[in-house]
C-alpha cells in the first residue's frame, strides 16, 4: 500500500469544524560528506519522516509538525479547537485539483547507494585536486537526497511524487610563489551513475584556473559585460525572482505600483520564466505545498512585466491566480511563496556571434556568491577580457554590481545557447527557511554597462 493510499484511508470520513485542512508528509534520506584538504571531516546518512498539518479556521492558519504519523487525525482535530484572535477576512480560495502521482526513482534512488561507495567516489575526486602541484587548499562537499512527498487536503486534492538529486562541490586555492587564485568546481546529478567519470572535467577546470595565477587585475569601472548562463541565472534569481514573490507586495502599495503588470521594465529581447516542471532539475516541483500543479509562469515577456509568483493565499489577496509557488524546505515548516526553476529564455543569436562583436567587453563565468533586490552584487569565479575575433584573456575581478531596473533595460542580446543550472548543495534562503532546492539559468546575456571592481 502506498503512503498516499494509507493516508486517504486513515483520514477517510474525517469531519472537522474548520474551513479547510491539509496534510503534507515527507519521507527523506540525505547523505552529507565533507572533506578539508585530504581529510574527511563529515560523513553522515540521515533518514527523516514527518508530517505538517494545517487547519484554516476563521480566516487564520493553525498548524503543527509531527514525526508520529499514527496520530494525524488526532492532531487535526486538536488544531480545530485551538483559539484564534477573532475572525479574518483574508481571502483563501483553494480549488480541488486532479490527483498527481509521479513516484519514479524507486530503482535509482540515492538512498539505495551505500555510504561507502559515495565516500570512495568523493575521495577519488579529492585526490585529483589535492595532487595538483600548485594546490594550496581544498574544501569539498558531497550532498544527496531522495525524498517522497505525499499530500492530501479537505477538498480531496492529492499528490505523491519523489525527487532524486546529488551534487559535488570543491572550492580550492592554487598558489605559485606569492600569487594565489581561488576557484570552484561543481556538478549536479539526478542518478548516481551521472556522478561518476568526471575526472577529465576536473583536470580541465584546474588547467583553466592555473591561467589566472598570473592574470592582471581589471581596473574598476563601467564595462560592457557578457554573463554566462550560471551568472545570468543568479542575476535572475537574486535580483528579479525575489521581487516577483507576491508576499513581499501584500500591503505595500509602492511595490505594487513599481511592479505594475503590463509595465515595460526591460529590453524587448528579455523573457523570464519560473516553472517547477523541469524533471531532473533541483527546481523540480510538479505540485506545490498547496496542491497547485506547476505551470509556466512568465514574469517578463519581451520586456513587459507579465506576472508574479503566488501561493493560493497571496493570489486571493491580490485577486490573481495561484502559480504553484507555495513551498516549504521540509515538513517542519509552513509553505511560503518561493521560486522553483527561474530562468531567462534563449534568444536567436549564437554566443560566438555575440562574442565576435564584443571587443573590449568582459565575459564573466561561474558564481562564488550573489545577493540583491533593487541593487545586486555578484562575485563571479572567473573573468575574461574579450579581444579581437573573440579572443579571451584571463583577468582578475572581484564583483559585478548594478541597479536591477537599469540592468534590465541595458540588456543588448541573449544567446540561443541555454543552460539550466541545478545544485544539490546550498539553495535559496527566505524567512528562516534555508536551503530550498531551486534552479536558475538562461542563455549568455550581453549587458551594455555594469559596474566592475
Amino acid at each position: 500500500m502506498s503512503r498516499l493510499t494509507k493516508l486517504q484511508n486513515d483520514l477517510s470520513g474525517l469531519k472537522l469544524n474548520c474551513e479547510y485542512w491539509d496534510v503534507r508528509i515527507e519521507d527523506s534520506f540525505e547523505t552529507s560528506i565533507g572533506m578539508t584538504d585530504s581529510e574527511v571531516v563529515t560523513c553522515t546518512a540521515s533518514p527523516s519522516l514527518g508530517a505538517f498539518m494545517r487547519v484554516r479556521k476563521d480566516g487564520f492558519w493553525v498548524f503543527e509538525a509531527t514525526t508520529n504519523l499514527s496520530r494525524l487525525a488526532e492532531v487535526l482535530e486538536k488544531l480545530t479547537k485551538e483559539p484564534v484572535l477573532g475572525k479574518s477576512s483574508s481571502p483563501f480560495k483553494p480549488q480541488k485539483r486532479e490527483p498527481h502521482i509521479a513516484v519514479k526513482s524507486v530503482a535509482k534512488k540515492f538512498s539505495a547507494v551505500s555510504l561507502e561507495e559515495k565516500l570512495n567516489l568523493t575521495k577519488s575526486y579529492a585526490d585529483i585536486f589535492w595532487k595538483h602541484p600548485k594546490m594550496a587548499s581544498t574544501s569539498i562537499r558531497y550532498q544527496d537526497v531522495y525524498k517522497v512527498k505525499t499530500f492530501l487536503n479537505s477538498l480531496g486534492t492529492s499528490y505523491e511524487y519523489d525527487f532524486n538529486q546529488a551534487g559535488f562541490l570543491c572550492w580550492y586555492t592554487l598558489k605559485e610563489n606569492q600569487q594565489i587564485f581561488e576557484d570552484g568546481f561543481r556538478f549536479y546529478a539526478s542518478d548516481f551513475s551521472e556522478m561518476k567519470g568526471r575526472e577529465r572535467e576536473i583536470l580541465k577546470a584546474l588547467s583553466e584556473s592555473e591561467k589566472f595565477l598570473k592574470a592582471p587585475s581589471i581596473p574598476p569601472g563601467k564595462y560592457r559585460v557578457l554573463l554566462d548562463p550560471e551568472v545570468a541565472g543568479v542575476f535572475t534569481h537574486e535580483s528579479f525572482g525575489h521581487k516577483s514573490e507576491a508576499d513581499f507586495m501584500l500591503g505595500n502599495e509602492h511595490a505594487l505600483e513599481e511592479w505594475k503588470l503590463g509595465k515595460k521594465i526591460a529590453a524587448e529581447c528579455l523573457t523570464i520564466v519560473d516553472y517547477g516542471g523541469h524533471l531532473n532539475s533541483s527546481g523540480y516541483c510538479p505540485v506545490d505545498d498547496d496542491g497547485v500543479p506547476a505551470q509556466k509562469n512568465y514574469l517578463i515577456k519581451n520586456g513587459i512585466l507579465t506576472g508574479r509568483l503566488h501561493s493560493t493565499e497571496t493570489a486571493g489577496e491580490l485577486k490573481e491566480t495561484p502559480t504553484g509557488n507555495s513551498r516549504a524546505i521540509s515538513f517542519e515548516f509552513e509553505p511560503i511563496v518561493r521560486m522553483t526553476s527561474t530562468y531567462i529564455e534563449p534568444g536567436h543569436e549564437s554566443v560566438d556571434a555575440i562574442i565576435s562583436k564584443c571587443e573590449g567587453a568582459l565575459l564573466v563565468e561561474g558564481v562564488k556568491h550573489g545577493s540583491g533586490l533593487s541593487t545586486f552584487t555578484i562575485a563571479p569565479n572567473r573573468g575574461y577580457l574579450i579581444g579581437k575575433n573573440g579572443a579571451k584573456e584571463p583577468v582578475r575581478l572581484a564583483v559585478i554590481s548594478g541597479s536591477v531596473f537599469e540592468t534590465l533595460k541595458n540588456i543588448e542580446a541573449v544567446s540561443s545557447e541555454f543552460h539550466l543550472h541545478s545544485s544539490a548543495i546550498g539553495g535559496c534562503g527566505k524567512m528562516d527557511q534555508w536551503p530550498l532546492p531551486v534552479a536558475d539559468g538562461g542563455p549568455y546575456v550581453l549587458i551594455r554597462e555594469m559596474q566592475v571592481s
